[in-house]
């Protein structure tokens, strides 16, 4: 019995807070909403998620992996293969042109070994 008032205890503490919380920002709501319209709108554009979301890490080794077996990709459609946000790719490809990864008029695709 001590455990629920316990439990009780706390989830009446963190309701009070969050009451507090939603009072400061209420202030704020149309900014936020303005904000979510232009992240909607460049989700539009980049074809990412319209909100921001935390995404998985991938490697330089995860890009090399996709193109090893899709060469002559474009960063789109590798972000879209790795679910991940097409910035990231092309932060990968761009980091790694000078000795990793080649740019075509085809797409990109992994450097011959030399």
């Amino acid at each position: 019995m001590a455990e629920k008032r316990s439990t009780r205890g706390v989830l009446g503490s963190i309701d009070r807070e969050l009451a507090r919380v939603n009072k400061e920002l209420a202030p704020y709501q149309a900014l936020l909403a303005e904000r979510e319209r232009l992240l909607a709108a460049r989700a539009a554009l980049t074809g990412d998620s319209p909100t921001p979301t935390r995404t998985r890490r991938i490697s330089q080794d995860d890009v090399a992996d996709h193109l090893a077996t899709h060469p002559n990709s474009w960063p789109a459609d590798i972000a879209k293969a790795l679910d991940v946000p097409v910035t990231t790719i092309s932060a990968h490809l761009h980091r790694g042109k000078h000795n990793r990864f080649l740019r075509g008029p085809s797409g990109w695709r992994l450097r011959p070994h030399a």
